[in-house]
């Protein structure tokens, strides 16, 4: 297991919902009999914040941040003079025992990402890039799982398998290094609408010129319908969106500082 990836699960649980209201107000509970205020302070604020994020409105404020690229046409597609099509991991579906001859398969968040991926291919002749190592472990990296799924449920190969990256960056980085190889630069870079920013900084640092095909958009629905009384209620699918969310605007203030300014 790389310990970095590990380490930086470890931040995320502790700074994202609903982690980060859990430990305030477990703070909270140690230290309210010798410091009365904090302590209370912390108990309201961590209940407070826990019912925030839990709000459907709330999750999409924050996606919205996100997701600023628009969908890519087919005819922008056509227009792009890209040589290939990226596809970035998101995770393993681990142990899946309805595979009888998979250990390990795609989880729903890369499935979505290669079927997309399928379907752009289908439309340009591109040559696919899969990209994903083992960062938890495994006996094959994401990007073996990821060509396997794309020929057995697509029909649809994967030219090259990035096998190295455990995170985004790296993503980019092992990318890079295997299409600069093939004279390549220009790419459509496959990935959720949420993880898209995140995404093109990287890749772009590496010097490709990545072209923007987000899917899996969370604010469009509400966008065209408006708000309605439910998006004002509390709900579990609404804490996890708000927790995706808040891992990628970390994760792109975390690259900046690490990567940019302190490079």
């Amino acid at each position: 297991m790389d310990i970095e990836v590990l380490l930086n699960n470890i931040i995320q649980t502790a700074l994202l919902p609903p982690g980060i209201s859990i430990f305030m107000m477990l703070f909270g509970l140690i230290i309210i009999q010798r410091f009365y205020t904090s302590g209370k302070v912390l108990l309201i604020g961590g209940f407070s914040l826990l019912i925030i994020l839990s709000l459907p409105v709330t999750a999409f404020g924050l996606n919205s941040i996100l997701e600023q690229n628009k969908p890519l046409t087919l005819k922008e597609l056509e227009n792009s003079h890209a040589k290939a099509i990226v596809v970035l991991g998101a995770g393993r579906y681990v142990n899946a025992l309805e595979y009888e001859n998979e250990k390990d398969s795609a989880s729903r968040y890369v499935l979505e990402r290669l079927r997309y991926a399928a379907y752009l291919q289908k439309h340009s002749g591109l040559p696919i890039l899969v990209s994903g190592g083992s960062p938890f472990g495994g006996m094959q990296s994401e990007a073996k799982i990821m060509q396997t799924v794309l020929q057995n449920t697509f029909n649809t190969k994967a030219k090259w398998l990035d096998t190295k990256s455990s995170n985004t960056w790296n993503n980019a980085r092992y990318s890079a290094e295997i299409l600069k190889q093939q004279g390549i630069k220009k790419i459509i870079l496959v990935t959720h609408a949420g993880h898209m920013s995140r995404s093109l900084m990287s890749f772009k640092h590496f010097g490709l010129q990545p072209v923007a095909a987000p899917h899996g958009f969370k604010t469009s629905s509400r966008a065209e319908t408006g708000f309605i009384i439910l998006d004002f209620l509390p709900s579990a699918s609404a804490m996890n969106s708000a927790s995706q969310a808040m891992h990628e605007l970390i994760g792109y203030l975390w690259y900046t500082i690490r990567y940019k300014w302190l490079a």
